[in-house]
């Protein structure tokens, strides 16, 4: 089967939209199928592996690095048509997901979507009213859907708000997955030598982007009154986004400084071994979908320390594989100090954590993902469309605001290249 996976973020970008389509495409491969990625051009980053078909792209600020695409390209445009593809899966609902869907219809072949992100828990990012913004967020995915075959939900709990965006289309839980061998063999000894960790110190760990979404003002807290009491704890946030340096300020401003380590962006290659370096994964985001961060974590054998939302509540089970509180800075706080007190229930949550994770591995996610696509209609030998693909617009017309705000930018440089080409 040929699967085109359009998405808005693929590496080196790092982040739980990524890293599934990442896995996706794993899967697929190891399945004897044949996956497509289109994703936006990232400046200087030149793929590891092939079959990544990159559109062009521009930064809005310097601030955040998330290129986006131009949903156009005179010269991929044709390619995609000719490419024989029996299903497109798309992951955001916006550009290039906008895109797939244009070419599923164009072509007669499935479409399918997978509701990775609470779309309006990001409005803040917006420069425009927040009730608009959500409002008109809704409105978009709830149109985008109805052009959909299927909507995939990574998460049960998430389930009840596409009803919420009013999707009519075939909805079905697929959860996310992960590749459990990585995280299981990986050694964490030189990462705590790295950052001069001892023995008795106990490492919490985030990984992901660091946006307001992401509530880490709120750990820093939280993580501040638990050193107060137990000086052996310590925090690592990995990862960069919008408020890195805030939150540094904020440690310095919290006096937690010297305890609160920020390594940045590293290769998405050596999160394994932060992992293992660390004997609690942390979070307390009630944005998620399904974070792919904690699966990693429970499958590097970590505890879970969390607030009780969608996507952490239906993956952890309070005082087995971690524990869960309400979103409130004294609860969490006595969850994080009982899990870093507590050596032996750490252990024992920790055992169980990797038993859970289990559960989630890609071979299972792949077996289910093939078995819907199939369901909807997609073959598993390849199409072949005659049709002249001279002009374009005669198969895809991108909205009027599209048009106007990527106006001057659509003519493209004769360097444009895609991995297969290198």
């Amino acid at each position: 089967m040929r699967v085109g996976l359009f998405t808005n973020a693929y590496r080196p970008l790092v982040s739980g939209v990524v890293n599934s389509v990442y896995l996706i495409r794993e899967g697929l491969l190891r399945t004897k199928n044949t996956p497509f990625i289109f994703a936006p051009r990232v400046p200087g980053y030149k793929d590891e592996h092939s079959g990544i078909w990159r559109f062009r792209s521009i930064s809005l600020t310097n601030k955040v690095e998330f290129p986006l695409a131009i949903p156009y390209s005179s010269r991929l445009f044709p390619l995609i048509a000719r490419m024989g593809l029996n299903v497109i899966h798309t992951h955001h609902p916006f550009l290039l997901g906008e895109v797939g869907a244009h070419f599923a219809k164009f072509l007669g072949i499935p479409l399918v979507y997978t509701f990775h992100t609470q779309m309006e828990k990001y409005a803040h990012y917006v420069p425009l009213p927040n009730k608009l913004v959500c409002k008109v967020t809704r409105e978009a995915v709830s149109n985008y859907t109805s052009r959909c075959d299927c909507v995939i939900c990574p998460s049960p709990s998430i389930r009840d708000l596409l009803d919420d965006y009013k999707v009519t289309c075939r909805v079905e839980v697929l959860q996310n997955a992960i590749d459990t061998r990585a995280f299981a063999q990986a050694d964490g000894t030189p990462i705590r030598a790295k950052f001069g960790l001892k023995p008795e110190n106990v490492l919490c760990i985030f990984t992901g982007r660091m946006g307001l979404e992401k509530n880490l003002s709120f750990m820093l807290h939280a993580f501040k009154k638990v050193y107060e009491h137990h000086s052996q704890v310590r925090l690592m946030l990995l990862g960069d986004g919008p408020i890195w340096d805030d939150l540094q300020q904020e440690a310095r401003d919290l006096g937690i400084a010297p305890y609160v380590l920020f390594p940045g962006r590293v290769d998405y290659k050596e999160i394994p071994a932060y992992y293992k370096a660390a004997d609690l994964f942390v979070m307390t985001s009630t944005t998620e979908v399904k974070p792919l961060a904690v699966l990693e974590g429970m499958a590097s054998g970590l505890p879970v320390v969390a607030v009780d939302a969608c996507g952490t509540g239906d993956t952890v089970t309070n005082g087995s594989d971690g524990l869960l509180c309400e979103c409130s800075e004294e609860a969490y706080t006595n969850i994080l100090a009982k899990a870093v007190v507590e050596t032996e229930l750490r252990q024992e949550m920790g055992r169980q954590a990797v038993q859970t994770a289990s559960n989630y591995s890609i071979e299972n996610y792949t077996k289910k993902l093939l078995k819907l696509y199939r369901e909807i209609g997609a073959k598993d030998t390849p199409r072949h469309h005659n049709k002249d693909f001279s002009w374009p617009s005669e198969f895809i017309k991108p909205p009027e605001f599209i048009k106007n705000f990527f106006e001057g930018l659509l003519v493209e440089p004769s360097s444009e290249e895609t991995s297969e080409q290198r």
